[in-house]
This record gives structure tokens, C-alpha cells and sequence, in this order.
């Protein structure tokens, strides 16, 4: 509740304005165990109330080698942004919950394993930080499409259930959308 309100206040007087920037693409991840390494999809989708501050929602679909394992990962962050010329470099600062299901669990209860509830699922919570290049190719009315360079690293609570961090580098594509700026 304090966040909120902290944000809250920072953002200043109602209004319909912001910006909203989503993301895709593909990361590589290395973890504390041993030969542990994989990837998969990553979305990020940002809320900017003010132009240096937001709020950011990271998730992340991976399989990693130990255990042969799919990892699901939801991240909630707070994000900030500085703009140098033509690129932005934006970091956050977030929790993480995670779950990791091995392969075979995931083929035998498949709906369970969709809905996070299936036997042997492995619940992880974590703290994170990440950062990224965006430069920006193409512009358009009410805002850009953009190709970034992401960097990120998160540690876990606990590591009886699974190691005890993992960093991440990838790339992905996004577009963001300015609604405080006036179509021509």
C-alpha cells in the first residue's frame, strides 16, 4: 500500500495520460547449478506515469536442462527510465514467483500444470533486477516500435527446491504507446 501511495503521489494530478510500452522476445538463462542453462519467451509490459517513472509486469516461459524443467516466472516492478539521445536504458527492481515442473509432471497433468496447481510443482519466491537497451526504428503517431537488449538477474529465497539464482540475457521487440500525445 505505501508503493501505491508513494507512486501516487509522485505521479501528480489525475489525468489520461502516460504510457504504456509492451515487449517480446526470446532470453537465454544460466542458473547457480551446474550445467543448468535453457530459455524461452519473455513479456514485459510497462505503465509509465511519469517519463522517468512506471510500474512494469515480466513474465517469462523457459525450459532449463536440470531436471529437464519448464520454469513459469511473474514479476511485479518498478521501473525507471533515462533517455540518451536516440536509445533509453530502463531498469527495475521487483519480486518474482516462480514455478518449475519437470517435464513428465507437465505431461502427465496438463491442465493441472496450466492453472499452477499440479503435483510437484515447485513454488519459488525471489527478488530481481534487470536493464535494457532500447533503440528505437520506427515512429508513428503515438509513439515507436523498438528493439531492445535485456539484461536481468534474480535471487531466490531459498535454495532447497532449486538454485538459488539465475541471470538472463536476451533480446525482443516492443512499441509504445503515448496517450498524452495528440495525433496529427
Amino acid at each position: 500500500m505505501r508503493t501505491i501511495a508513494i507512486l501516487a503521489a509522485l505521479a501528480g494530478p489525475a489525468s489520461a495520460g502516460g504510457e504504456l510500452d509492451i515487449d517480446l522476445g526470446l532470453q537465454a538463462t544460466h542458473t547457480a547449478w551446474t550445467d543448468d542453462h535453457g530459455g524461452g519467451a519473455t513479456m514485459a509490459a510497462t505503465y509509465w506515469f511519469l517519463p522517468y517513472l512506471g510500474a512494469s509486469y515480466i513474465g517469462k516461459e523457459q525450459y532449463i536442462m536440470v531436471d529437464q524443467r519448464f520454469c513459469s516466472y511473474f514479476s511485479i516492478n518498478a521501473a525507471g527510465k533515462l533517455e540518451l539521445g536516440a536509445v533509453r536504458l530502463v531498469g527495475t527492481l521487483g519480486v518474482v514467483h516462480q514455478h518449475e515442473e519437470t517435464q513428465s509432471q507437465v505431461m502427465e497433468q496438463p491442465m493441472e500444470s496450466l492453472f499452477g496447481v499440479g503435483d510437484g510443482i515447485r513454488h519459488r519466491m525471489g527478488a530481481r533486477t534487470g536493464g535494457s537497451l532500447e533503440v528505437p526504428f520506427l515512429h508513428y503517431a503515438r509513439g515507436d516500435f523498438y528493439g531492445s537488449l535485456d539484461l536481468d538477474a534474480t535471487v531466490f529465497a531459498e535454495n532447497e527446491r532449486g538454485p538459488r539464482w539465475m541471470m538472463s540475457a536476451g533480446l525482443s521487440v516492443g512499441f509504445t504507446f503515448d496517450f498524452t500525445r495528440k495525433q496529427p
